[in-house]
């Protein structure tokens, strides 16, 4: 059993390929998808901590045959993730960036706390998600999986209240109505700073 763990727990030239392969359609996707709401620069330069060491090697090693995120694979091995720790303390388009101890543990009850993220945060983790969800589905993808994937994981997230009703409101106009009009909505109202 150890043997088998460790043989397929190797970094290989295929597995090298395949997530080089499936981090670089995800940037492009997601970077598609930003320039379509205005956010060049963060489009640009989304995700591209994946390319360093840190996190590029364990993706290799625990590559999921692009099916799903190999930070699960390093997980199920050790108990965590030292990649998606990596990954998560450098892009600010993660919710989980955006905790902080708290100021009164007592009244919180917690002694860390979700931050409100900014706009252009909330919108590139929108485009995150979105480009996410077709790289791993695949044709399996419909416009109203990432509100699925969202409803089925909000109940145990460490995400600020009213980022987490910003990003829920906008991946519900994704599910009724599609892409260009919630790229129109994020582009010319949200990023505006307009009240939701």
């Amino acid at each position: 059993m150890e043997e088998r763990r460790k043989i397929r727990n190797q970094i290989t030239p295929e597995k090298t390929m395949g997530h080089f392969r499936t981090i670089t359609e995800h940037k492009v996707q997601v970077m598609k998808h930003c320039f379509a709401i205005g956010l060049y620069y963060q489009g640009l330069m989304h995700d591209l901590s994946k390319y360093t060491p840190s996190e590029f090697l364990m993706g290799c090693k625990y590559y999921q045959e692009g099916k799903r995120s190999p930070n699960n694979g390093e997980r199920e091995d050790k108990g965590y993730s030292f990649a998606w720790m990596h990954h998560k303390g450098r892009n600010r388009h993660h919710f989980e960036f955006w905790t902080d101890y708290s100021l009164n543990p007592r009244e919180s009850k917690q002694p860390i706390v979700a931050v409100q993220m900014p706009r252009n945060y909330v919108a590139e983790m929108l485009m995150d998600r979105i480009a996410a969800s077709k790289i791993y589905l695949k044709e399996d993808y419909d416009r109203h999986e990432p509100l699925k994937y969202f409803q089925r994981g909000k109940s145990h997230y460490l995400m600020h209240p009213q980022t987490s009703r910003e990003l829920e409101r906008m991946l519900k106009i994704l599910d009724k109505r599609g892409e260009a009009d919630l790229f129109r909505f994020v582009r010319d109202y949200y990023l505006k700073g307009y009240p939701m």
